[in-house]
């Protein structure tokens, strides 16, 4: 499926002042950027563009605050979302006549793009600035999985009372949102490379793996080799028994996933493997391995570890007694 901002530019008004949500993963079929397409039709009314989390030019690191800086050739505004605001002012969309929002998403509650996008949407319907969302194929399409987010648990990382994997592109995440926005959805063709959207998403399967390793980042003593080759296919830590935990998790028999050992030199870990992603459950494969770990090596490597951040857990997990499930 082709990017919905391919069609949209056919028929936009090149005299409309606008401004861009974007970033560089944001690619179309004929190897442009969406900044770069909108500069080609739009010209010097291309007038600002925002950046989401890891900036416009995804460099910044997962929780890097970025700041606003001019576009190194075309001299615009490239406004942060990730730094002193979340949310754009009335100020930096002042002179707009339209704002797009073009972002590759991944399809993941706790990826902050679908907050970014909700903050955004709620910008322009203060001030009334009409906002087209543009859809791009998501690598979790269609893999809703896990309970809705608890109302009280809501934030930066759970931004809305869907499920950890919701599976919506940002057209369908608008509509459930119930948030004013123009869509341009995907149409039939062909499909734009997918870019990575964050330093550590380097490809499809890292993006499906993710929602059944993040749990990770409040136990930072289990490594995901974030900046590796590896990264969120492997669980490591120095005592993971490899071969005996993959054991335990493959005689779950869980759906479209296989584990298996990834021992290394002073350190022990597995690899998960993607057998069929039609019907594959990452929310369920995530306690799977919390429950196979404390059930091997108990709560004083896990949660109790000085390294834990249960305070993040409930985030990522937007669940109050996510413990008690355990």
């Amino acid at each position: 499926m082709t990017p919905g901002i391919e069609a949209w530019l056919r028929t936009a008004d090149p005299t409309f002042k606008v401004g861009l949500l974007s970033h560089r993963a944001a690619l179309l079929t004929t190897g442009e950027t969406s900044a770069e397409a909108l500069r080609r039709v739009f010209g010097d009314n291309l007038r600002a563009l925002f950046a989401p989390e890891h900036g416009y030019f995804g460099l910044a690191a997962a929780g890097e605050r970025t700041h606003t800086v001019p576009h190194p050739l075309w001299g615009i505004p490239i406004h942060s979302l990730y730094g002193d605001l979340r949310k754009p002012t009335p100020e930096l969309l002042a002179g707009l006549d339209l704002l797009v929002i073009d972002l590759q998403d991944i399809g993941v509650r706790c990826y902050t793009y679908l907050a970014t996008l909700k903050l955004t949407l709620e910008a322009c319907a203060e001030i009334g600035l009409p906002c087209v969302v543009c859809d791009r194929p998501i690598p979790c399409h269609g893999l809703p999985d896990g309970p809705p987010a608890d109302p009280a648990c809501l934030s930066f990382v759970a931004p809305c009372e869907l499920p950890l994997v919701h599976g919506l592109t940002h057209t369908e995440a608008a509509a459930w949102l119930g948030l004013p926005h123009l869509p341009a959805p995907l149409t039939p063709g062909p499909e734009a490379d997918f870019i990575p959207p964050s330093p550590a998403i380097r490809d499809c399967v890292a993006a499906r793996l993710y929602p059944a390793t993040v749990f990770a980042e409040a136990l930072p003593q289990l490594d995901v080799d974030r900046a590796g080759a590896w990264a969120w296919r492997v669980l490591r830590a120095p005592w993971i028994e490899g071969p005996a935990l993959a054991d335990d998790l493959n005689a779950l028999g869980l759906p479209g996933v296989r584990f298996f050992d990834f021992t290394q030199p002073d350190l022990g870990g597995i690899r998960l493997h993607l057998t069929d992603n039609a019907v594959f459950k990452p929310w369920a494969t995530a306690w799977a391995i919390l429950r196979a770990l404390r059930h091997r090596y108990g709560d004083g490597k896990l949660f109790d570890h000085p390294q834990a951040r249960p305070d993040w857990m409930t985030k990522l997990t937007a669940l109050p007694h996510w413990r008690d499930l355990l």
